[in-house]
């Protein structure tokens, strides 16, 4: 008994590590729409994905881009911010949440559903910082502070 429950515990962690994506991974690429409707994609030129699964993840890459200046944006046109806000409820998403987004000064990709983000890995109320080059994993971080994430952005 104790071997079998060893075995299933093996294969479940092992399922779970390998359900997202890890240092040297390669990333699909994605396609998704912003808050303006307007494509957004991880491309083989995306150097710097920010993506966030939850409300408090988003709150933290959202005070680090707004503290980058307009100089810093420019310059950072291989990042990409992609939010799945799937977990939200549809109507406030609608009514609420992304008429809200409209106001904010960067584009958000959003997984509206969650399918296309399932591998981007994250870690409960943080954001996460992945370092691509060709869509290849370079690095993965995540952050609970947005000093913290401002500082690896600079």
């Amino acid at each position: 008994m104790r071997t079998l429950l060893f075995v299933i515990c093996t294969l479940l962690t092992s399922f779970a590590q390998a359900s997202s994506y890890a240092e040297g991974d390669l990333v699909s690429q994605i396609q998704l729409q912003d808050q303006f409707e307007n494509e957004i994609t991880v491309s083989e030129g995306t150097q710097t994905l920010l993506f966030s699964r939850n409300m408090k993840g988003g709150d933290i890459i959202k005070e680090a881009l707004e503290v980058l200046t307009a100089e810093q944006k420019q310059a950072s046109d291989k990042l990409v911010y992609v939010a799945d806000i799937s977990g939200m409820p549809s109507l406030i998403a609608k009514f609420v949440a992304i008429p809200q987004m409209k106001d904010l000064p960067f584009s958000m990709a959003l997984d509206r559903e969650g399918e296309t983000t399932r591998l981007l890995p994250s870690e409960k109320d943080q954001a996460t910082l992945i370092k691509l080059d060709h869509l290849k994993v370079m690095s993965v971080s995540t952050f609970d502070s947005s000093a913290a994430l401002i500082k690896a952005l600079r």
